[in-house]
């Protein structure tokens, strides 16, 4: 409703032909009424092919799982707690603090860098319980032996265990999609 008038407008410079000296447009004129003689004398035959097609297509809907997004392994993850309602800035500031610390305890972790609240732009608008650390790590040739995402992940959920705290790790780009997509925090969304 927007684009094609505009293209209209720039493609469209001469004349518009009549209808009847446009090739394409006569061929299809010319198909119309015998395929819609043969439709209402077998009824049957496009309302099945309409069938087949509508079966054909659950193949691959069935296949499908909940969500198009495949698991993403970034090398980031992002550390997302939420405090009780009504926290102070100082307190905010000093929990945010002490994760920030207990997160840069584990050897994989090269930065740990988090903020509390809502960040100085129209489109963030978290309290200032909602906490967030982006945590880039080491590259893996440094990871001590054996260690993957998920052991690194539970390692940290065990190292930062604060009371008034809900934990939440997610790769950072997941879970800006999700909250894009739902409009609230990724384990609700």
């Amino acid at each position: 409703m927007t684009l094609l008038p505009v293209l209209m407008g720039y493609l469209i410079r001469s004349q518009i032909p009549h209808e009847n000296s446009n090739p394409i447009n006569r061929v299809f004129v010319g198909l119309y009424p015998p395929l819609l003689e043969a439709t209402l004398r077998r009824p049957w035959v496009p309302i099945g092919l309409a069938v087949v097609t509508l079966a054909i297509t659950l193949i691959p809907v069935a296949r499908l799982e909940g969500e198009f997004m495949p698991p993403l392994d970034e090398g980031d993850l992002l550390y997302m707690p939420t405090a009780l309602p009504g926290i102070s800035a100082d307190k905010a500031a000093e929990l945010l603090q002490q994760t920030d610390r207990l997160i840069k305890t584990i050897p994989e972790v090269r930065t740990g860098f988090g903020k509390s609240g809502r960040a100085n732009t129209a489109t963030d608008p978290a309290p200032f319980e909602m906490f967030e650390t982006t945590i880039q790590f080491n590259p893996r040739r440094e990871w001590r032996p054996g260690m993957t995402p998920e052991k690194l992940v539970e390692e940290l959920d065990a190292r930062v265990k604060i009371p008034g705290l809900s934990n939440v790790w997610v790769p950072p780009f997941r879970n800006r999609l999700d909250m894009l997509s739902t409009g609230i925090k990724t384990p609700v969304g």
